[in-house]
């Protein structure tokens, strides 16, 4: 089960530049905040005030993306995010697994309490669309989870090392917490197209996905120091998967027909 889609108010251009920031993690040459995917991490964070004004990515979020737009309104939206806006947080985790009622997210005061560790499905081992697109449910549950703890090391176990760009992007997060830092939402859906299951001659995987992130905030000492707005698109990334030994591996994103 997903979360719900989240509409974007950024235009187009905008939208690609944050996907190369937020969605599987590490793809995108600097991202804001969270995430580390080869292909796209948080990249157009805002800072927060009564007006959001464009900052320097906050902490990387997600898979890997284009570069940040240098500049524009914030986060590319036509008008500033609410002073109250948040991300939204899942209620269940694209693995299936049902958040617990103990969970706490993250809020001005403390980080998140008692999140869930996801678990990859026996399905995401297998060879098969259905198995590829667990393995990108559970990639992207255990980049909300670094997200959410600063604890990176679930996605590094399902990325290739091969992405010095995902590995930029789970230095981000680490750095995003601290005894006062922390951060807020970073929760992605990625959906492979239907019919797109082809392997290349070179062995790896370039699946077309449909692609929505719920938003990342960064809290510091108390104070949001940046903010990026959520997205939801059709035709922004592809991703690049390979598989051997039994298992996925996650080898990175990019705008899409560039890889």
């Amino acid at each position: 089960m997903h979360s719900p889609r989240l509409i974007a108010t950024a235009g187009r251009g905008t939208t690609l530049a944050l996907l190369a920031a937020l969605l599987l993690t590490g793809c995108g040459n600097g991202s804001p905040g969270a995430g580390g995917g080869d292909s796209a991490a948080p990249t157009g964070a805002t800072s927060t005030g009564t007006t959001a004004q464009p900052t320097s990515p906050a902490p990387d979020a997600s898979p890997a993306s284009p570069t940040t737009p240098q500049s524009g309104s914030p986060s590319g939206s036509e008008s500033a995010l609410p002073d109250d806006w948040r991300p939204e947080e899942p209620t269940v985790l694209a693995t299936g697994q049902k958040v617990p009622e103990d969970y706490e997210p993250a809020t001005l005061e403390h980080p998140a309490r008692n999140v869930p560790k996801p678990v990859m499905p026996a399905e995401a081992r297998d060879e098969t669309e259905a198995g590829a697109q667990a393995f990108l449910d559970y990639r992207l549950a255990a980049q909300w989870y670094a997200f959410q703890t600063g604890d990176t090391s679930l996605i590094r176990d399902v990325t290739s090392s091969s992405c010095s760009r995902c590995a930029d992007q789970r230095t981000r997060i680490e750095r995003n917490f601290g005894p006062n830092r922390w951060m807020v939402g970073g929760y992605e859906d990625a959906q492979i197209l239907p019919d797109s299951f082809v392997q290349r001659p070179t062995g790896e995987y370039t699946l077309p996905i449909d692609a929505s992130s719920a938003g990342v905030m960064v809290i510091d000492n108390g104070d949001i120091v940046s903010r990026q707005l959520p997205y939801d698109d059709e035709n922004l990334l592809d991703v690049s998967l390979t598989y051997g030994n039994g298992r996925w591996t996650y080898v990175t994103a990019s705008p899409r027909g560039k890889l």
